[in-house]
């Protein structure tokens, strides 16, 4: 009887252990990561509001933060992007927390933006809004930072000539850069710098205004750096408007990040700069091959498209180049020495783009875009001589223009030297009839005003230029003046 009791007694106390270890209450810890282990999100990529799991397990609190909520937010409401935004990713932070204990998981989602419009028209909202709020009449640019100008000549899209108080001084244009259209010549080049020459030609009112995070003056030290406003209307932004150019530079400047927010909208019409094909374009790479004789004489036909050239280099200035054929010659325009470019080299160039500067009406024709690699420049023989043609003043014509020219017994009636240490000579011959000597910025440092004076005697050798409709001949070395 006791042997059974005892036994009994055993196996009741041990039903009631096993029991009592059967219903141990899980810790907060516990609580906690088995309700963060139930939430998950089959849908990550969101098209509409989020809806967030109710929680209401008795002292458990629950807490979301969104990185982003201006696009979903902390109750799983969703602001869908723009498409000049794109998708947005987002990280939702649920943070659970139960007496001391607390524990967090982050969830990833992607807001799918809007679809991109089929098509997108061009406008210059932003350029009529924003308002040029400054005072620039009791200033001046040079030294203030700020003033009204007279535009002197365009360059390019982005480049312009200007003058005040008699000073003139080039500009680049801030936060753009317009497609090439001078050394280079890229598609929208020449649109770009038509539309930004048409702009300053008619404007009435030029102003421009400096930019403290920019400096004055660019990496070069050569061109002064602006914002440009004609008539009240920001050209830099309506040129980002218009797809004429992309944003460039920083956005810490004063128009910048307004003029990157626009460019990021502007991309998607897919127009102009950013995709749609150029018109006045040659897209071909080599060009026809045609006289020089031929371009000159028919340069109309051949505006704006490829050719291949050869000839012999007259002269050089800088890194460009005069090319003579016969008695046709032609200016190659180039920033940087190039060795083919040595003069007495015959060279056949190809794929130069035919173009004039500063334009058909008041300049000369000119070829651009040159490469130094094979196939686009070769040189067929060296110390080749080319032999000016000696003419009158009278005898001077279109058809001269780029060819290496020679004009005797000019007697010097006038010196003026520019600001960028260029100076043109006047001179005339026995009869009265008057021609510009120009020595360029880019000439020898020999090439000094020092050495003419009022009143001298001299024959002049030189390649004939043409600027603001008056025949210039290029004076590019010492040897090529002599004195009587």
């Amino acid at each position: 009887m006791f042997k059974k009791f005892a036994l009994g007694s055993l196996l009741i106390i041990l039903i009631i252990t096993l029991t009592a270890c059967g219903n141990t209450p899980k810790s907060d810890s516990e609580v906690l990561y088995d309700i963060r282990s139930s939430i998950t999100f089959e849908q990550t990529e969101l098209t509409e509001d989020l809806t967030l799991p109710t929680i209401d397990e008795e002292g458990v609190s629950a807490s979301w933060y969104s990185d982003k909520p201006n696009y979903l937010d902390e109750d799983g409401n969703v602001t869908i992007p723009s498409y000049v935004n794109g998708n947005q990713r987002v990280t939702l932070i649920l943070t659970l927390t139960k007496g001391d204990t607390v524990i967090t998981k982050a969830y990833e989602f992607t807001v799918v933006a809007e679809e991109v419009p089929e098509h997108i028209e061009l406008n210059t909202d932003e350029t009529d809004t924003l308002a040029l709020d400054f005072a620039y009449e009791q200033y001046d640019f040079l030294p203030d930072g700020v003033g009204e100008v007279e535009l002197v000549r365009c360059v390019d899209g982005d480049t312009a000539f200007f003058s005040e108080n008699g000073t003139n001084f080039s500009v680049r244009f801030l936060g753009i850069n317009t497609p090439e259209s001078t050394a280079k010549f890229e598609p929208w080049g020449k649109a770009a710098s038509d539309f930004t020459c048409d702009k300053l030609t008619n404007a009435q009112t030029i102003v421009l205004q400096a930019d403290p995070a920019a400096g004055r003056l660019d990496s070069y030290d050569t061109r002064y750096l602006a914002w440009v406003w004609y008539d009240g209307r920001l050209l830099n932004l309506e040129l980002v408007e218009l797809a004429y150019s992309k944003a460039s530079g920083s956005m810490d400047t004063l128009y910048g990040q307004l003029i990157f927010d626009v460019n990021l909208e502007v991309q998607y019409s897919g127009r102009r700069v950013w995709g749609e094909t150029d018109p006045d374009y040659d897209y071909s790479l080599e060009g026809v091959q045609i006289t020089i004789e031929e371009l000159v004489t028919n340069a109309e036909t051949y505006y704006g498209t490829k050719v291949a050239i050869q000839g012999i280099v007259s002269r050089t200035l800088g890194g460009a180049a005069f090319i003579q054929q016969g008695d046709y010659g032609v200016y190659l325009y180039n920033r940087a020495w190039a060795p083919d470019l040595s003069v007495g080299n015959e060279v056949l160039l190809s794929g130069l783009t035919v173009t004039y500067y500063p334009d058909e009406a008041t300049g000369a024709v000119q070829v651009s875009n040159y490469q130094t690699r094979e196939p686009y420049s070769q040189v067929l023989s060296r110390d080749n001589t080319v032999s000016p043609n000696v003419v009158t003043i009278p005898d001077i014509t279109m058809n001269h223009i780029g060819s290496l020219l020679k004009v005797e017994d000019l007697t010097i009636t006038s010196l003026y030297e520019g600001n960028d240490g260029a100076f043109t000579i006047t001179a005339e011959d026995s009869s009265g009839n008057s021609v510009d000597i120009r020595v360029s910025e880019a000439a020898p440092t020999t090439l000094t005003m020092d050495l003419f004076t009022v009143g001298d005697v001299i024959d002049v050798t030189g390649p004939l230029s043409r600027y603001m409709s008056e025949y210039q001949i290029m004076l590019t070395n010492v040897n090529d003046i002599q004195f009587n």
